[in-house]
């Protein structure tokens, strides 16, 4: 007999990346699945040996539930979230974004905490070996003292929050001291149904005099030479570039490193097209998440880490609606980029629909 029971809603691709974790360990039985396509979740339900239901709610009311995934757009994560929490679920691993504003994302980590409940937020590119390696080697002193950071992505709310995460990650998770930042909307740009800016710069300081500029967009004015996404970290003895799949370490001496992503074969599958880095970071994460809910120690994608990259997105997001820079922590709960459309601070032109 098994000693977890897990549930995933929301079963497209990733949530079926999600499955494939779990499917990993022998320990954990996964019991029910649900899916607004209730033939696609009786479909998937059949494949894992599992229940099917066509709403988060039905499955929780009549389901025995240890872990639970979350794989809906991000609109919905804060209801589901609570009501497992209220349902005796006693870990939940929620996709990213975290949610559509800070207060919902504070809100999230505050009651899942309060009530003894784990909750990681799947920022799996700290698991990846091309970032632990990485910074593996920029903690041994391969680029001197880090004094500058940079990050290039489509866009902030969703991809951001991956690039967000992982520049803390580099900085040990230390948290910036200000955050200031201009966001441009100029199209109703919906990713994964929740409206994002179309172009963006976010400016971190800390209190150790590092800063870290991110820069996001589509198209020609993004200034991302390193491709849709990338990270540059510079140092006092030289520079590591981020992108691809590969990190190269350049020394100011000439030397150089290159570092690579090394994904184990049993996650080279087909998976409706996800990556099969994300396939093996998803199932690491979810690996760690259990092995918290036995030892009692803190996840290593603890939804503190997931609230952190929440409170720079929409520190952004009021910086450019104030006109000026935002000391952390943030004390406004609401999302300024829709504030500020509603006072006429954007005027977008057209509306997009889409992932990326």
């Amino acid at each position: 007999m098994s000693a977890y029971t897990a549930a995933v809603i929301a079963v497209g691709a990733q949530g079926r990346v999600h499955l494939n974790g779990y499917k990993q360990r022998h320990d954990v039985a996964i019991v029910a699945v649900a899916d607004v396509d209730r033939e696609h979740a009786d479909t998937v339900a059949t494949e894992f040996g599992a229940s099917a239901y066509s709403g988060y709610r039905q499955l929780l009311d009549n389901e025995s539930v240890d872990i639970l995934s979350v794989c809906t757009p991000p609109m919905l994560h804060r209801e589901i979230v609570i009501h497992a929490v209220d349902s005796g679920v006693r870990a939940i691993h929620c996709e990213k974004p975290m949610a559509l504003s800070y207060g919902e994302a504070k809100e999230m980590h505050d009651y899942a905490r309060d009530h003894g409940v784990l909750l990681t937020i799947n920022h799996q590119r700290r698991f990846e070996t091309l970032y632990r390696d990485t910074k593996a080697a920029v903690d041994s002193g391969a680029i001197g003292d880090v004094v500058s950071l940079e990050g290039y992505c489509a866009n902030l709310f969703d991809w951001g929050s991956h690039i967000l995460d992982l520049l803390l990650f580099f900085m040990n998770d230390v948290k910036p001291e200000t955050v200031f930042g201009q966001i441009d909307v100029d199209e109703r740009r919906h990713i994964y149904g929740a409206l994002a800016e179309t172009g963006s710069v976010t400016q971190l300081h800390w209190s150790n005099g590092v800063n870290a500029t991110v820069f996001t967009g589509r198209g020609p004015h993004q200034l991302a030479i390193l491709g849709n996404n990338g990270i540059v970290l510079h140092g006092t003895r030289g520079r590591v570039e981020i992108a691809g799949g590969n990190a190269l370490v350049r020394g100011f001496d000439g030397s150089s490193q290159s570092i690579g992503t090394r994904v184990h074969e049993k996650f080279r599958v087909e998976m409706g097209g996800v990556d099969a880095t994300i396939i093996q970071g998803t199932a690491d994460a979810i690996d760690d998440l259990v092995m918290a809910l036995e030892t009692g120690a803190t996840p290593r994608l603890d939804s503190s880490h997931g609230l952190a990259a929440a409170e720079l997105i929409f520190s952004t997001y009021e910086s450019s609606a104030r006109r000026g820079s935002v000391r952390l922590p943030l004390e406004v709960t609401d999302n300024a980029l829709l504030r500020g459309l509603e006072f006429g601070y954007w005027m977008p032109q057209g509306e997009s629909f889409g992932t990326y």
